[in-house]
């Protein structure tokens, strides 16, 4: 019996668990495409099927996508590899982070066995983060969190293990490239990143190792401040990434000012850009490491957030405590290390203005090597057997617990209220659209007209060939539909006045207030109207 449950048989479990919890009813759950996610899939499948992404740039370097620059090139040529092989549908288009989530699971173990040298504490940590609310949220959607971080758990792995081994660290080196590429905002991380594990393993490190380094760095950032210049990468949506919206730091410094009787000396020394941009930084970085975010109710985010519940589990707070002060005491070096790495975390939610749990993302390795080393330091305070069995079971009942009390709530409640996340009128507003252009109507379609048209593609497997063509004019028109930004007639008035015969319209819920529609597209939870029909 002990032979059949040895601690790799175990592993094994840990990993299926992991892959369950992330592939069951992938492409059902959450209940559509958030837009995010249409895109970036939508340009992986055209790459893949024309070299091009869907507006007709061949291979692009820097992905321009809807006016957003931050396309990240790792996860999308990634990405489009699975659509070589597989049709064009929610599941594929969500499977390549979720095998990522899966392969950060095996990765993180082996971090963790090499960092603290125990394999029991690598197992814990595993079987811990395999039922993770936090990393099940990140990797069951089409987001590119996730390539960065299976790309930067890999690189630390084989950077620890390159000790005499030069390709191990050129193979660390090349996933730190992938993951520095793999989503925008962990870049800030990237160099912090570097050099405290520069620091824990200096005695390692010889000048060639260091030389090899230093040329990867070079590389990554060169190039991209390279892109920036040349290719505008490092802005968002025309603003710099990074404390993008200019206009309302500008109008809070002037709010801050008004409200100020203090002579002018005093108000441009303590109301200014850079003491605006101070506290909003340490705000959203503070804001990760809040009792709210962590254990209560996560952010306002909801294509991650689960409503009335936290970013870990609240019997997961003990144990963090724990690992952290036992690490402290009988791992100094390692705890150093870890709370290093804990730090530098959420430094992308700091300077980009909103605490995310995909920007704060990284978050997740640390808090879960203190967590593992925390459950294996609890049932090590006994000496006898059958207490470290009682201490054992009583964790695990309240992990079953807890674990079954999300997994509940994520595949009834969280799909339902969270699916405008998830743009899912957007796909109803598809098969509506679809149902009409049967019956030989011409049909008009106002709002977001890229996105609303790049879902019909998805949703009716239209080739990007025809998607490139179509989308170099506005409005976009595509066989007997139009898409287009403005509502007829600016949103004023009866629309059917203006329409022609054997037509269908659809705008968004805000157009034509005083007109009555033929009928309604409400929110999946039919709470709220969201478009409305007219049909003439």
């Amino acid at each position: 019996m002990r032979k059949l449950f040895n601690w790799k048989v175990i592993f094994v479990l840990v990993i299926f668990l992991a892959a369950f919890l992330r592939l069951w009813k992938l492409g059902q759950v959450p209940v559509s495409l958030a837009d995010d996610e249409m895109r970036e899939a939508y340009t992986s499948y055209s790459i893949a099927q024309t070299g091009k992404d869907y507006l007709g740039n061949y291979l692009p370097i820097v992905i321009k996508i809807a006016g957003y620059n931050q396309w990240s090139q790792s996860s999308i040529y990634i990405a489009s590899l699975f659509y070589k092989f597989l049709p064009l549908n929610p599941f594929t288009a969500r499977l390549p982070y979720a095998l990522f989530g899966i392969l950060s699971v095996i990765f993180f173990s082996l971090v963790v066995k090499e960092i603290f040298g125990n394999r029991v504490v690598a197992l814990l940590s595993a079987a811990a983060l395999s039922v993770s609310v936090w990393h099940i949220q990140l990797s069951r959607v089409a987001m590119d969190i996730d390539t960065s971080l299976f790309m930067y758990i890999a690189g630390i792995y084989f950077f620890l293990k390159s000790k005499n081994k030069t390709y191990l660290l050129i193979l660390s080196m090349f996933f730190f490239f992938l993951g520095f590429y793999g989503y925008g905002a962990t870049k800030v991380i990237f160099i912090p990143l570097i050099i405290i594990l520069i620091w824990y393993k200096f005695r390692d490190l010889t000048r060639k190792y260091l030389l090899i380094i230093l040329t990867m760095v070079v590389l990554a950032v060169g190039s991209y401040t390279f892109l920036s210049i040349t290719q505008n990468a490092a802005s968002y949506s025309g603003n710099p990434f990074f404390f993008q919206n200019k206009k309302e730091t500008a109008w809070a410094v002037e709010l801050e000012r008004r409200a100020s009787v203090e002579p002018g000396i005093i108000e441009t020394a303590y109301y200014n850009k850079f003491t605006y941009w101070g506290y909003t930084f340490c705000d959203n970085y503070l804001s990760a490491f809040s009792s709210q975010f962590l254990f209560l109710g996560a952010e306002r985010d909801g294509r991650f957030a689960v409503f009335g519940r936290g970013a870990l589990y609240l019997i997961e707070l003990p144990l963090l405590v724990l690992g952290i002060l036992s690490a402290y005491f009988r791992k100094r070096k390692e705890f150093y290390l870890i709370g290093a790495l804990l730090l530098i975390s959420p430094l992308p939610s700091g300077v980009s203005g909103t605490t995310w749990m995909s920007r704060s993302g990284f978050m997740i390795f640390p808090l879960f090597m203190f967590i593992g080393f925390g459950i294996y330091s609890l049932i090590m305070l006994f000496k006898k057997d059958r207490y470290k069995l009682i201490i054992a079971l009583v964790i695990l009942l309240g992990y079953l617990y807890s674990v079954f009390g999300y997994v509940s709530q994520y595949y009834y409640d969280w799909s339902r209220v969270n699916a405008k996340y998830f743009s899912r009128s957007t796909q109803d507003l598809v098969y509506l659209v679809h149902n009409y252009k049967d019956k030989k109507k011409e049909i008009i379609v106002s709002g977001p007209d890229e996105i609303n048209f790049i879902f019909y593609a998805f949703y009716n497997n239209v080739s990007p060939a025809q998607v490139q063509k179509v989308l170099k004019n506005k409005p976009i028109k595509f066989e007997n539909i139009t898409f287009q930004y403005p509502c007829i007639n600016n949103g004023i008035g009866d629309p059917k006045n203006s329409m022609a015969a054997d037509t269908v319209y659809i705008s968004p819920v805000s157009c034509h207030n005083k007109a009555k529609p033929d009928s309604i597209i409400r929110t999946y939870d039919n709470t709220e109207d969201v478009l409305k029909v007219f049909v003439k």
